[in-house]
């Protein structure tokens, strides 16, 4: 049985490529440099780039590509809006720009699976693509990726991708059948009241008392209309209104996030805060407007594939290596949108360590990620596309 294990020189070489690209963050749609530093390694080592109209990212194709049989990887490749406070020799040189959700070991994670799977490249009679994904943090980038049209050129049988977790040890992964991350949906609430003086308010309409109540009244729907083993988040995390200490104002605006695992909680969640909020500002004599937007479906991991991922783990890492999560995350990907297209799943590297910055969860300033998480994730990535193909042979 073929096993796919960086040696010691390929993981200091990935340790390397990983602490550039962490010291040059590119905010999504803007990953010019990290794009040319992946397609430079790539093309050192012979590896196909498919012509797909990206801007950035890329999609390279490894395999004979003589039968029908295809698997996709992806990982994304962006930064986040963070001025990095790590510490670390290697932090960010951009100020406001830092990769602090572990994308750049993501990456380093898929370029060196592809080194693996290159070396292996006669023996693979199919093809692995592998997606180096754009603007993943702007929960839109994989639009980019579908918009070029691979699918329906090469019909992957599934797809596969990961994500770092700072809740289990570097070196090991962590997995998780079903729902696995939530649905990310955007609301945004406009109370219309009737202005005035602060020193006569029975001649107004207060939109902020309005606001008030609204505020405490839509958190019934998670607490009193979701069942309580179902999950659910609404998060108000922008309130405006007002221009000064004695006018009451007209209107006021809320702004939030909306999180589901599940499609039906996720419709009931916008049911209910489209009829309760308005009847609230009704019975005030105002009125009240919620506009909800859906943004990325919940991450539903395959069964199939998970098994699949957990088995290239135990193979590549040892069976104490892999974890099976027992919580889903609230956090969301827009890896989900590949799901709607094919079947797959996301699964986790660990990346925590004795160090307590390595406990701190994504997108602190001050994170410090277990760079064990690269091998992990690069060998088990190469893993699960060879298995694929020797467990589904095409006839």
């Amino acid at each position: 049985m073929k096993k796919f294990i960086l040696s010691d020189k390929e993981i200091k070489e990935a340790i390397g490529f990983r602490r550039n690209l962490h010291q040059h963050p590119e905010l999504g749609y803007e990953e010019v440099e990290t794009t040319e530093k992946i397609r430079r390694k790539l093309q050192e080592w012979g590896v196909e780039i498919l012509d797909t109209g990206l801007k950035t990212g890329l999609v390279v194709s490894i395999g004979l590509g003589k039968t029908s049989q295809c698997i996709a990887l992806r990982a994304d490749i962006d930064a986040l809006p963070i001025q990095e406070a790590s510490g670390l020799p290697f932090a960010s040189k951009k100020a406001g720009i830092a990769h602090c959700c572990g994308h750049d070991l993501h990456t380093t994670a898929l370029l060196y699976a592809a080194k693996l799977l290159k070396g292996s490249e006669k023996d693979i009679p199919g093809r692995v693509l592998l997606i180096f994904q754009p603007a993943e943090e702007k929960l839109n980038g994989s639009h980019s990726v579908i918009a070029t049209g691979i699918f329906e050129t090469y019909h992957p049988q599934y797809i596969i991708g990961l994500h770092t977790w700072p809740e289990i040890p570097g070196g090991t992964i962590g997995v998780r059948k079903g729902p696995s991350m939530a649905a990310s949906d955007s609301l945004k609430i406009t109370v219309h009241g009737k202005g005035g003086h602060g020193a006569h308010p029975h001649k107004s309409i207060d939109p902020i008392c309005m606001t008030g109540y609204i505020l405490t009244a839509l958190q019934t729907i998670v607490s009193r209309n979701i069942a309580p083993l179902d999950s659910g988040v609404v998060t108000i995390g922008k309130i405006t209104g007002g221009t000064a200490p004695n006018v009451i104002p007209d209107k006021v605006v809320m702004e939030g996030t909306v999180r589901s695992l599940d499609p039906s909680v996720r419709q009931l969640i916008q049911e209910r805060l489209e009829t309760l909020l308005p009847s609230i500002a009704q019975g005030f004599g105002g009125s009240c407007e919620v506009e909800y937007q859906k943004g990325n479906p919940p991450v539903i991991n395959d069964a199939h594939v998970v098994d699949c991922i957990a088995k290239a783990g135990k193979e590549v890492l040892g069976e104490d290596k892999v974890i099976e999560l027992e919580k889903a995350s609230m956090g969301s990907e827009d890896f989900a949108d590949y799901l709607e297209i094919l079947p797959g799943a996301l699964f986790r590297i660990g990346t925590c360590n004795k160090e307590e910055k390595s406990h701190r969860p994504l997108h602190n300033s001050g994170i410090v990620f277990d760079e064990k998480g690269i091998v992990a994730g690069a060998q088990v990535l190469a893993q699960a596309a060879w298995d694929g193909f020797q467990d589904n042979p095409e006839r």
